[in-house]
């Protein structure tokens, strides 16, 4: 399961859930982010079980 939440407002931005590990799903789920927010100021935390 990949998470993304705004550490400012609380707010979940956006899940999903994979099948399978690996960097596919991980790097599948950032490209879907980026075309729907702007990140140009943020900062990740990614749990290595996500990838």
């Amino acid at each position: 399961m990949c998470t993304a939440i705004d550490l400012d407002t609380k707010l979940i931005l956006d899940v999903a859930l994979f099948g399978r590990r690996g960097t596919d799903p991980a790097a599948a789920f950032l490209h879907g982010l980026t075309e729907k927010h702007d990140f140009s100021d943020a900062d990740f935390l990614v749990d290595g079980l996500a990838i």
